[in-house]
Formats: C-alpha cells, structure tokens, sequence
C-alpha cells in the first residue's frame, strides 16, 4: 500500500483530525493546512476537523485559527502541513494525538510522525493536497474555498511561478480553476500590501547593497522594522524586491531577531543556493531557501560564500 493510501486510510479512521502547519505561516502553510481542513469537512461531514496555530492577520483571507482544549488530541489523528522540522510546528500540542502524519514539499532531511509523505520536488504542499484529492479515487472532494486556498498556497510557494514552476504544477492550476472561486480576488490579495509595507518596500530598493557578481543583500535591523510600524504584517513582502533589478542574479535578505540572530531569506533566479543555506543550518528549494545567521559576522560570511558561488557559476571556476 502505498503511502499516500496509507493516509487517506488513516483519515478514514479517525473521527478527530487536527491539522497543525509551521511557525510564522506563508500561503503555502495556511493554503495547504486550510485547503486540507476544507476537503476533509466536505468529504466526511460527520467529523471534527481543526485547524490550529496562532493566527495571522494578513493572511485571515485564507484562513481564521481554531482554539481547542487539550482533551481534543486525545485519540485525534494529527496531520502536520509544509513544515520539514518538528521544532517549527505551530502549537506545540502536535504530538499529544494518538497518531502523527507529515505532508511535506522540503528536502526530508528530519522526519517525524508515524507517516510522512514528503516530495521534495513539488512546487509547494498545496499541491500534494490537491494530488490527494487525486489518488483518493473519489472519497475525497474539492469544493471552491479549498481550489481558491489550495491556488493561493501554489502562488504564493513558487513566488507567483518566478522561483518553481513545471508541468504538473500548472496542470493542478488548470484542475483547481474548473471550481467557482474568484481568481482576480486571490490574485489582488497577494500583490495587496499596506501603506508602511509600501514604505518598507521603498526603503529596501534605495537601500539594498549590490555587489559586481550580481548578488544583492539587504540587512533589517530590529531598528529598522520596528521604525516602520508594520504591525503583525511581516517583512515577507520585501523579499522578492532585490530580484526585480536586472543585474541581480541572487539575493539575501537578513532579519534580525530578538536574541541578534538573524533570519536569512535566500533567492536566486538561476545559481542553485540550497547547498549554501544547509551550510548555516538552512535549507529549502534550489532558488528559494532559508537559514539562520548567529551574528553579524556569520551574516558577513554568507554574503562572501554567495559572491563567491555567484563568480563560480557565472565565470565558470567551478560549482559548488
């Protein structure tokens, strides 16, 4: 049996399912782990489907958060949405059910649950959803919130088909779009931002450094955001602005942290950067990655590594 059958079995079986996503969501978490809660409610109406994690006001057009007791993971089944570390689920109550499935896109790189299915080389997890869907033989059903949250997860994941795009993936889109939900509506909210975002976004274009490779890299200070009043907006918005000048070739955005560390958003729009971010505790997709940053000095060192690979890749001395 394969795994995929192993889950829709599992899901057959509980009467309780509680689905968790990562820490500091994107459309992807919030349209897999919503377009996953929609489906099952469609399919089996007579069960209890959660949805949990704390909620992010930008994002409320995808998806509102669910506040359960603990008692409810009790012989619950746990599904776990587009998070490749256990330490990054959202609502640290995920392992409190009586069984733990993991639905994935990231390199599989630390496995947990009883039951993972992870293809890493999908455009993003809402797609898996949809796959599902697919493979489930007609037990599970799409209805329109779940194509219109699964298309917002697609969108957002392959950087609106800049950093992932193939076949499969816009076969889905075409599936997903036979449902009656406003694509426009979708679409308008992702490129929506608010008016301190719009400021933000104007500070990093006249502020980001770019290097003779082709590398741009922009450092936010906690001074900086905090001056800029974003309220629980984020800074997610800023990452693809460095990729918009045509000179740049890959680009790294690093946000301080409360504890100084910083958070590191790496992209790139040819040069493969995921072999960079696994080597500062990082990882992800070839053209879209993360990592974390100890201090400014290691800050310092990724900027180095990724103006030395950019020279490697383009002057061809060799890749890493």
């Amino acid at each position: 049996m394969t795994v995929q059958a192993q889950i829709i079995e599992k899901i057959k079986a509980y009467d309780t399912i509680i689905i968790h996503r990562h820490q500091r969501p994107d459309p992807d978490a919030f349209g897999s782990q919503m377009g996953l809660a929609e489906i099952l409610r469609t399919s089996f109406p007579h069960k209890k489907i959660y949805i949990v994690g704390k909620n992010v006001p930008g994002l409320a057009w995808i998806a509102s958060m669910e506040e359960i007791p603990d008692d409810v993971y009790q012989n619950a089944l746990v599904i776990v949405t587009d998070t490749a570390n256990a330490p990054r689920i959202d609502d640290r109550r995920f392992d409190l059910g009586k069984e733990l499935i993991k639905i994935d896109h990231h390199p599989n790189d630390e496995p947990y649950g009883d039951l993972q299915w992870v293809i890493a080389g999908a455009s993003s997890t809402s797609s898996l959803i949809y796959k599902l869907v697919e493979l489930s033989n007609g037990l599970l059903k799409l209805n329109a919130n779940a194509a219109r949250v699964l298309y917002a997860g697609i969108v957002g994941d392959t950087g609106r088909f800049l950093y992932s795009v193939d076949s499969e993936t816009m076969r889905v889109v075409s599936e997903l779009f036979k449902y009656d939900f406003d694509v426009i509506a979708v679409n308008q909210a992702m490129d929506s931002i608010s008016e301190a975002a719009a400021k933000l976004s104007g500070y990093v274009l006249e502020n980001v450094n770019i290097l003779d490779s082709g590398v741009a890299y922009m450092i936010l200070t906690n001074e900086i955001v905090t001056s800029f009043d974003l309220g629980d907006a984020g800074t997610a918005f800023v990452i693809p602005l460095p990729g918009r000048i045509n000179t740049v070739k890959t680009w790294v955005v690093f946000e301080e942290q409360d504890d100084h560390s910083y958070r590191v958003r790496l992209r790139s729009k040819q040069i493969i950067i995921n072999g960079l971010a696994r080597n500062h505790g990082g990882g992800g997709h070839p053209l879209a990655s993360g990592a974390r940053a100890r201090d400014k000095d290691e800050v310092n060192d990724i900027i180095d590594e990724l103006d030395r690979l950019v020279r490697k890749s383009t002057y061809g001395y060799g890749k890493e």
